[in-house]
């Protein structure tokens, strides 16, 4: 497959993901802006996730919008991974896109998994296609072996080959932050950092807000804001270099990145995937020195946050707030400007692959006999 191939294939599935990444962001920002920046937590869980919700109070109405915001947000790899899938093979790769794509995002692959099960499904989806079938099963291939036999086959690889080994190696990755505890504050502070800013809600990210967690919960609160600042530098990053560079991104992606700047506010790393999926080498070395260098100071300087999320909302609370300020500025900026610097123009990003599915036009072939 040609790179341009791939790349077109690529930017069709962040065509589709980011209005769910803006609406599901937003709404996030919202309900953390009106409900205080623990408002996931101040509703009791009951048989459902609304049985005790009171949709007419304050507090009630707005961690409603904050589940559509994380419900939202849970299906925004599968999105990018059906949307690819379906680039490269069809209508029949949709359906084991949507599924394989949520199972990354379950898995903790994060979008880099998304995209590397996408390929997988639409090549496997290419190659049923070329089955010489009998004619009376014709009609159920798209609609019923193809997703049913995809969904069980590529599923099952990134399950049994592609997860043990991942889940091992981010187990003792997170013993390893969790041991740099006893050095240099800024190590640690630079390592939580970088694993923030490296696949921005995928396996290392999670270890790496895991292992700040795990420490906080022993009291150790440096790495606690380590883990925020590192989080809000690669959105805001992304908005700071649609804003140095404009001729270098589509009008798509401008708007992606005004979309940015408020998740990342609310330390929701999200809000920036479109870019790294479009441009993962060079967005991803910028966001990981972005968020190493936040990192690093703000645990060198003795930034320390007792709360695990809620961005800006949570600063007046922090220990040195101004130093967290100081941190997430610079991070922002060095990733902003250094991704406005490497970023090449691309002929594909000017042509905004925005193809879009018109369900009016999907025949499924149903026959009954």
């Amino acid at each position: 497959m040609k790179t341009q191939h791939v790349k077109k294939h690529v930017l069709t599935g962040i065509s589709y993901m980011i209005p769910i990444i803006v609406a599901g962001g937003i709404l996030g920002a919202l309900a953390k802006g009106f409900g205080g920046y623990d408002i996931g937590s101040l509703v009791e869980p009951g048989a459902t996730p609304f049985s005790n919700l009171n949709p007419f109070s304050w507090i009630g109405f707005w961690w409603g919008v904050n589940q559509i915001s994380s419900y939202a947000m849970s299906f925004a790899v599968a999105v990018m991974t059906a949307g690819t899938a379906y680039s490269i093979a069809g209508k029949p790769a949709i359906v084991s896109g949507l599924v394989l794509g949520f199972v990354a995002t379950q898995s903790n692959a994060g979008f880099l998994g998304g995209l590397l099960i996408a390929f997988c499904i639409g090549w496997f989806v290419n190659w049923m296609k070329t089955w010489h079938v009998p004619k009376w099963m014709k009609g159920l291939m798209p609609v019923l072996i193809i997703p049913t036999l995809t969904s069980f086959v590529c599923g099952m690889i990134f399950i049994s080959i592609l997860s043990p080994p991942l889940a091992f190696i981010m187990n003792h990755f997170q013993e390893w932050i969790i041991s740099l505890n006893g050095g240099a504050k800024s190590l640690i502070g630079a390592v939580i950092g970088a694993g923030m800013g490296f696949d921005l809600g995928g396996p290392i990210n999670k270890t790496a807000s895991l292992a700040a967690n795990a420490l906080g919960a022993d009291g150790i609160n440096g790495p606690m804001a380590a883990k925020i600042v590192g989080g809000m530098t690669p959105p805001i990053g992304a908005f700071i270099a649609t804003i140095i560079a404009k001729r270098k991104f589509s009008k798509a992606q401008i708007e992606t990145g005004k979309a940015a700047f408020p998740m990342g506010l609310c330390f929701i790393t999200e809000g920036c995937l479109p870019f790294a999926a479009a441009d993962p080498f060079r967005f991803i070395l910028c966001s990981m020195l972005g968020s190493s260098v936040a990192g690093a100071i703000a645990t060198g300087m003795g930034v320390e946050s007792v709360a695990a999320h809620g961005g800006i909302f949570v600063i007046p609370m922090m220990e040195k707030p101004l130093w967290f300020v100081v941190a997430l500025l610079i991070g922002s900026c060095i990733t902003g400007f250094m991704y406005a610097f490497i970023k090449k123009k691309d002929v594909l990003d000017e042509e905004a692959v925005e193809s879009t599915v018109d369900l009016s036009q999907i025949d499924f072939e149903i026959t009954i006999e």
